[in-house]
């Protein structure tokens, strides 16, 4: 039954890893938006056009990247709440072990 109620650390870290490189890409997302310009692409509307979209893509890239750092943080406590809990739960079946031994 123990079995059962493990919790595959290796997977979670590479979880972790995972969410870091998608919060990393979007941070790269956001900066190649700043620093790239699109002025004199064609007419003035397409100008305009082109500018809303970039701010509108900058805040969106900028949201998903915290909402990634949060994701991450809550999974690392989750893991080592787990972790935790898992610890006092196997000392607690040890002593239970050993009192019934003892009878």
């Amino acid at each position: 039954m123990a079995e059962r109620l493990k919790v595959d650390g290796t997977e979670l870290d590479k979880f972790f890893k995972d969410l870091t490189k998608a919060k990393n890409s979007f941070v790269a997302l956001q900066k190649a938006l700043r620093d790239s310009s699109i002025e004199g692409l064609g007419t003035d509307d397409l100008d305009e056009a082109c500018d809303q979209f970039q701010e509108d893509w900058h805040y969106g890239t900028k949201e998903i990247a915290e909402q990634i750092e949060k994701l991450t943080d809550i999974t690392q406590q989750a893991k080592n709440d787990f972790h935790e809990v898992d610890v006092a739960l196997e000392k607690a079946l040890q002593k239970a072990m050993r009192k019934g031994a003892k009878t």
